[in-house]
């Protein structure tokens, strides 16, 4: 009896150490620290040229896997490569200066292995991108299933497309929600990104960002970092555009929207600036919602400007037909640039991250 309950017990033992073993494998990423924030250079001779209006576009392309992002489906690569052609298609038209892109995969198993970001970059002739990691599982045993719809190695995160040389580029992990540590293991950081490009010599900041979607204290908590964040930036002169999905709305009218005080996050983003909004948020007014694609009903992703840099003249979305390729629409913004003559010059760029290694 004794003896039985000793291999019973081994038995048990290795079971639970090799389940540990896997976990742990599993949730670590392969990529190193330098790895996670990297600028990507395509060509080498990126315009500089200062132009009269500025062409903004910011895009969560949810990895390019349509209307069905994180369901429990197995998707053909025939999916995502159509996707990406409709993507392509309408960045090409829509000729962004600068692209700020979330949850778009950089050779993951879930999207069929394709580097979305230089395939992007190559179609459209960009010369050079800020790349940052989120989210950079071994193998990542999600949606909840068979093992057939399991993401596998997923390498994702945020990044910045720019016809402008990038300066200076910053991955800002931003604070985690409580939960178990399961959970937290293969949690994907929320990210403000910050990418300094160089137009005609002076330096324009735009600071990407991805908030926390489920979890509203922590969003907000997210929401003041970004806030400090934008404040030392414009503290000292630097233009700075703020875009990106920020999981909430500014209009109480929308659904999900401020309901009282159930959801600060855009105040919290907001405090303290001159900040607008390139999108229409009027409660009244639906066709500048971005959130869900095939039947838009909350603005969630948005384009903030300091109007003592721009002008906002005209603003477009894009949700894609028939089907989308993201749950997401697309924002386009045309900012005109009335002067150059407040803009300093890159010396006066503040540290932006808390710690002395950037």
């Amino acid at each position: 009896m004794k003896r039985a309950l000793r291999i019973l017990g081994l038995v048990v033992g290795g079971l639970v150490l090799g389940l540990a073993g896997v976990f742990f494998w599993a949730s670590s990423g392969a990529l190193s620290d330098d790895e996670l924030a990297q600028v990507r250079t395509y060509t080498a001779q990126p315009d500089t040229t200062r132009p009269d209006t500025l062409t903004v576009t910011t895009y969560n392309i949810g990895y390019l896997s349509g209307m069905r992002n994180n369901e429990p489906v197995v998707r053909p690569d025939s999916l995502f490569h159509a996707n990406m052609d409709q993507a392509a298609g309408y960045l090409r038209a829509a000729a962004p200066d600068i692209v700020a892109l979330q949850e778009i995969d950089f050779g993951g198993a879930r999207a069929a292995h394709v580097h979305q970001l230089d395939t992007l970059a190559a179609r459209l002739g960009y010369p050079g991108a800020a790349q940052a990691v989120n989210w950079d599982e071994r193998y990542l045993p999600f949606p909840y299933g068979r093992p057939a719809v399991h993401f596998g190695r997923t390498l994702s995160g945020q990044a910045v497309l720019s016809r402008f040389p990038v300066r200076r580029h910053v991955r800002r992990t931003l604070p985690r929600p409580p939960q178990p540590f399961f959970r937290d293991a293969f949690y994907l950081d929320r990210l403000a990104q910050v990418g300094v490009v160089d137009v005609d010599g002076r330096p324009l900041a735009v600071i990407n960002v991805h908030l926390e979607a489920f979890d509203v204290g922590t969003r907000e908590t997210q929401a003041r970092v970004v806030n400090d964040l934008y404040r030392r930036l414009a503290d000292r002169g630097i233009p700075t555009l703020l875009l990106g999905d920020f999981n909430s709305s500014l209009s109480s009218g929308e659904e999900g929207g401020q309901a009282g005080a159930e959801d600060a996050t855009m105040q919290h983003i907001l405090a303290g600036t001159d900040l607008r909004s390139a999108v229409n948020t009027a409660s009244a007014d639906t066709a500048s919602a971005t959130y869900p694609a095939d039947a838009p009903a909350r603005t969630i992703d948005h384009i903030f400007y300091p109007p003592q840099f721009f002008e906002a003249v005209d603003t477009q979305r894009w949700c894609g037909r028939p089907a989308p390729p993201s749950d997401h629409c697309a924002v386009t913004a045309a900012l005109r640039l009335p002067s150059r003559a407040k803009w300093p010059s890159h010396e006066a760029l503040p540290p932006l991250e808390d710690s002395p290694t950037e």
